[in-house]
């Protein structure tokens, strides 16, 4: 049993070391499973419904904006008239999240929108074998920590030779899973540092330099401190996907133009200029929508950064995730080990459940926790050593069924294997039990008149009946010993009446012979011996034989008790160990016998089978 449980809980090490070597071998879809676990998170606290955000609106080029005035492109001159209606809304700052792929038409009209109320415009990045389109903002520089962030090869813009204008990236970051979750505030080429949209309106909103740092603790802040952007390790910023702030409200293009929009509602707010439109193919899937529009994820970053809720990856999360996933599991397995599967499986149930419940409490302070190394240790360990576990019970019951099945009734051999913990003597131990040893009177002389299969099977119908006896009155047959048999109360399952028992049972003996010898015409009588006392039970033996019994010194007396039966008018003696236990019983005069294993007179007493003894 020691060796099983040495043997489970290496496996159990060994099966930790494989996850963990699975997980480095394996990192991107490790990234991906946790992922897909955060997703989940993120849409179960999203709420139903929410008020809407006075500080931001979104300005959609929409389908319906499409049929009233032409399919995409545009002229940069009828773009040019959009802007300027969305001016005449006096929002606090414009934003655009859109390419014009328009290069023929002249550009001067948007051109002279743009730089006279500094509208943010924007730019993609590109790989390095795309020649650059556009020139880059000049004005944003980083004075510290910039060697962390992301550097881009090429990009393009939506103009090729004008400067000055307020440009950034609208570039999201793609997961392996093809979902969008997370964005870079801030990228670089060369010296030149260029903010993601939601930044670089912040920054003007706030009225802050365009100037960061990136600090040791991982946040980007502006050089006055106004502005603090906490960042994963690789300079990423998660998009929050929902704000109690409220939700962003969209605005259609057409309303716009058509000078339909409520007075006042989008004055003094910060406009996001985009196209949810399906032929512009500026949608994105995202953890809480497979077609979500782009330009609402850089509003939802804005958003965040504005209330300072952006979320991120708690420090130090995956090493004491690891390190409560394997505790978890180290419990788990001790809980398997006590044959508690069920309790073990709702342990780690219960466990996954309040980590659950830490992480979608953490995520609402902000902070993300992992719950793979959880959920992944758990399900490993249970999925390893419940199987185990089973075999290894099935295979201690055909132990138990092949140990006792031949010593009890079948009633208490179904009660071992229902509760093998219960078992006494499982490993030998002292007990106070009783012990009954039963023998045939006159069986010496009938032997040697009567033909051994004869004997023999007249022998076996004995047997059988006295056993079926001794098993109706709870008691364990010890063994056959010729025309004897040795039986016992208190084990293998715990009995607090055994003494009596087991006189019940000597006397219902009696009386079963009596009634063999009268259907059979035997000369054949039972003479019974009965004592109580500590003693030792369990598998006792050789290396190369063992068999469940007991020794002790009340085993010997029993047996002397029997003989000395011949001594004696009654078939039955009790001896004093007995006798002890069941003081208030009708007890007749006390014997003193002469045993040659003892050197004193040993007290007995005389029973016959239809003695009325016990009260």
């Amino acid at each position: 049993m020691r060796r099983s449980a040495i043997t489970k809980w290496l496996a159990l090490f060994v099966l930790q070391g494989l996850l963990l070597c699975i997980v480095m071998l394996f990192p991107h879809q490790a990234r991906e499973l946790e992922a897909a676990l955060e997703d989940r998170r993120i849409q179960l606290l999203q709420p139903a419904s929410l008020p809407t955000d006075p500080r931001i609106a979104l300005i959609d080029i929409d389908d319906s904006t499409l049929e009233q005035e032409g399919r995409w492109p545009w002229s940069r001159d009828r773009i040019a008239v959009l802007i300027e209606r969305i001016l005449d809304q006096q929002p606090a700052l414009v934003g655009i999240d859109i390419l014009f792929p328009d290069h023929s038409s002249s550009s001067e009209n948007l051109a002279t929108v743009l730089n006279d109320h500094r509208i943010t415009t924007s730019l993609v990045w590109a790989p390095s074998s795309v020649p650059p389109r556009g020139r880059l903002p000049h004005q944003v520089t980083c004075t510290q920590g910039c060697g962390a962030l992301p550097r881009i090869g090429s990009w393009i813009n939506n103009f090729s030779s004008l400067e000055g204008l307020e440009q950034a990236h609208i570039t999201p970051i793609t997961d392996p899973d093809g979902k969008v979750r997370r964005l870079f505030p801030l990228v670089c080429h060369s010296d030149v540092c260029i903010e993601a949209l939601a930044l670089s309106l912040m920054r003007q909103l706030m009225g802050s330099p365009p100037e960061y740092r990136l600090s040791k603790s991982g946040k980007l802040i502006s050089s006055d401190n106004v502005i603090q952007i906490p960042l994963e390790t690789d300079a990423s910023a998660r998009i929050p996907w929902y704000s109690s702030s409220g939700a962003v409200p969209w605005i259609s293009a057409k309303a716009v133009l058509n000078d339909t929009v409520p007075e006042g509602f989008l004055q003094g707010r910060v406009l996001i200029l985009g196209s949810s439109a399906v032929g512009l193919h500026d949608r994105i899937s995202t953890p809480v929508a497979a077609d979500f529009p782009a330009m609402e994820a850089h509003a939802l970053l804005l958003q965040g950064m504005l209330d300072q809720q952006v979320w991120i990856t708690a420090k130090a999360s995956w090493p004491i995730s690891a390190l409560a996933a394997l505790l978890a599991a180290i419990l788990t397995t001790g809980l398997l080990l006590r044959q508690q599967p069920l309790l073990a499986t709702l342990f780690a149930c219960a466990v996954n459940t309040l980590w659950f419940g830490f992480a979608l409490w953490q995520q609402q302070q902000g902070l993300f926790w992992p719950l793979l190394p959880m959920l992944a240790a758990s399900l490993s360990t249970l999925a390893l050593l419940i199987p185990w576990t089973a075999l290894d019970a099935l295979h201690a019951r055909d132990i138990l069924q092949h140990q006792f099945s031949h010593y009890v009734a079948p009633q208490v051999m179904a009660r071992i294997q229902r509760q093998p913990n219960q078992i006494i003597g499982a490993e030998p131990e002292r007990r106070l039990m009783t012990v009954m040893f039963a023998d045939l009177r006159n069986f010496s002389a009938y032997a040697a008149n009567i033909e051994p299969e004869a004997l023999a099977e007249i022998l076996q119908v004995i047997m059988d009946r006295l056993t079926r006896t001794i098993h109706q009155h709870g008691g364990t047959v010890d063994k056959y010993i010729g025309d004897a048999v040795m039986a016992f109360w208190g084990a293998p399952l715990a009995d607090a009446d055994h003494a009596r028992h087991a006189i019940m049972a000597g006397q219902a003996l009696c009386r079963e012979m009596n009634d063999i010898s009268q259907e059979y015409g035997l000369p054949l009588e039972l003479s019974v011996g009965i004592n109580s006392g500590e003693v030792v039970v369990g598998e006792l033996g050789s290396t190369h034989r063992r068999s469940y019994t007991l020794i002790g010194a009340p085993v010997n007396l029993a047996a002397h008790l029997e003989a000395a039966t011949r001594q004696t008018p009654t078939p039955i003696l009790i001896g004093e160990g007995t006798q002890a236990l069941l003081p208030t019983a009708h007890w007749p005069q006390a014997l003193q016998l002469s045993l040659s294993s003892h050197s004193a007179p040993v007290r007995a007493w005389g029973i016959s089978p239809e003695a009325q003894v016990l009260t």
